[in-house]
């Protein structure tokens, strides 16, 4: 029983990832959403008093899901270039596969949301910036990258990825992931100047 409820929650998840990232919050239905889902309107509610707790839950849910997905490739005995040119295929691949996700997470920021569910988005937003600091703080303490501030690093990191990762989803025959990826690592790794 407790496994179909949690199954049922996921597909609730899944559809309103598509729902909000398609119509963005105001404009997304829950009758769209538990339709998306197969469920009953009141099961819906059941597991989501409101929209904007399926809202939370959803970035919350995704985001989790790709931080505990790139935990798992972290470690590696390769040269540390192979390894970081694999943890951002791996971080990109994730963005694309979870594009639902990452365009919320990206762009819905607005308000109309109520400020409890606004605050909780803002955490899980702020502990993946800091997921990504950590690794890059791991990183300048082995060696592998310069002493610059990690936290604005990690913003970095997120924009260019996010930013490249957008582009591909909106034109997906104009670049391959591959080059995404190698453009991401070129320019993290050496930058864009030739001096």
């Amino acid at each position: 029983m407790a496994k179909n409820h949690e199954q049922k929650k996921e597909k609730i998840i899944e559809a309103a990832g598509i729902v909000f990232s398609k119509k963005g919050f105001h404009q997304a239905k829950m009758d769209e959403i538990a339709e998306m889902a197969k469920v009953a309107k009141g099961t819906l509610y059941y597991n989501y008093s409101s929209k904007s707790k399926l809202f939370a839950a959803t970035v919350t849910q995704g985001l989790n899901r790709i931080m505990e997905a790139i935990e798992e490739n972290i470690e590696s005995d390769l040269p540390f270039q192979e390894h970081f040119h694999g943890i951002l295929s791996t971080l990109i691949r994730l963005y694309i596969s979870n594009s639902e996700v990452t365009r919320i997470y990206a762009n819905e920021m607005s308000s109309g949301i109520d400020d409890e569910v606004l605050v909780e988005i803002k955490n899980v937003r702020k502990k993946f910036n800091a997921f990504i600091e950590t690794q890059l703080k791991l990183g300048q303490e082995k060696g592998y990258f310069r002493p610059l501030p990690p936290h604005l690093s990690a913003m970095a990191v997120i924009g260019i990825i996010d930013t490249l990762c957008s582009h591909y989803l909106e034109d997906p025959e104009h670049d391959t992931l591959e080059e995404i990826t190698d453009t991401v690592y070129t320019i993290l790794s050496k930058g864009l100047a030739q001096i």
